[in-house]
């Protein structure tokens, strides 16, 4: 993992009291940060590969801890994260300063109201593990959509509304709806002027969902969250193979779309 990236994860982490900072440098300098948004970002890059981001004005909407904007920024682009949540917003600034990012800020916003933000335009727009948590997600999509230039790539990530999931976990993420049907986002898409051109899917055994399982095998929030963690170097790799093997749609699905 790139430092800067080790960087974000400990100092996000350390602000969140979820581990001290030199265990959560260990961890991540030794294997891949212990989310799902590890294989959604796996996603994003396939969807992204022969794409050139030198000099383009990219927007992430709904960017969390910004991991993916910072990558982004190191591929050339001059990135704007959008971020619900002030204190995520400000150890990403901070962060993206302290490795002199020029080309990267991160700003707290409610993302239902893009329209009223004057951004200007992009060429290209990024929605990772975002929509299922907005009530209107046609609205959303079209305030993107107008965002994007003529030929402007827009990136979606979603989950499948076919996964198998845990009520508790579903409702601690804030999600409006279990998910997609992968057959079916496309149309969705084009409903609101974006054509799809590629797209991709992840874990086709529901590994996730055990994964998360797993973890809630002992009581206590925090003992849950060190055992997911102590997890995830078994079940990314697994996940990874069987996504490479099973030519299936899986609990994760991602699209790469253009505005003609």
């Amino acid at each position: 993992m790139e430092k800067y990236l080790v960087d974000l994860f400990a100092t996000a982490a350390q602000e969140q009291g979820q581990a001290p900072l030199w265990i959560v440098r260990l961890y991540l300098s030794l294997f891949n940060v212990p989310l799902g948004k590890t294989l959604r970002v796996d996603m994003v890059k396939h969807l992204l590969h022969g794409q050139n981001l030198q000099g383009k004005r990219v927007l992430d909407v709904g960017c969390g801890v910004g991991d993916l904007s910072f990558i982004l920024a190191n591929r050339g682009a001059d990135v704007i994260g959008l971020e619900l949540d002030p204190q995520k917003v400000d150890c990403a600034n901070r962060v993206a300063k302290r490795w002199h990012f020029e080309g990267l800020r991160f700003l707290a916003a409610d993302v239902t109201k893009l329209d009223e933000m004057g951004l200007g335009q992009f060429d290209a727009i990024f929605c990772v593990a975002l929509l299922e948590h907005i009530q209107d997600d046609v609205a959303l999509l079209r305030q993107m959509q107008q965002m994007l230039r003529p030929g402007g790539l827009f990136v979606l990530e979603v989950p499948s509304a076919l996964r198998k999931t845990i009520p508790e976990v579903e409702a601690a993420d804030g999600h409006v709806r279990p998910g997609y049907i992968f057959d079916e986002v496309p149309e969705l898409l084009a409903s609101t002027g974006l054509r799809a051109v590629n797209r991709r899917s992840v874990d086709p055994l529901g590994l996730i969902y055990r994964w998360f399982a797993s973890s809630r095998i002992i009581p206590g929030n925090k003992a849950r969250r060190w055992l997911f963690a102590a997890l995830a170097p078994i079940f990314i790799p697994l996940i990874r193979l069987t996504s490479a093997l099973i030519k299936r749609p899986g609990a994760e699905l991602s699209f790469l779309a253009v505005k003609d």
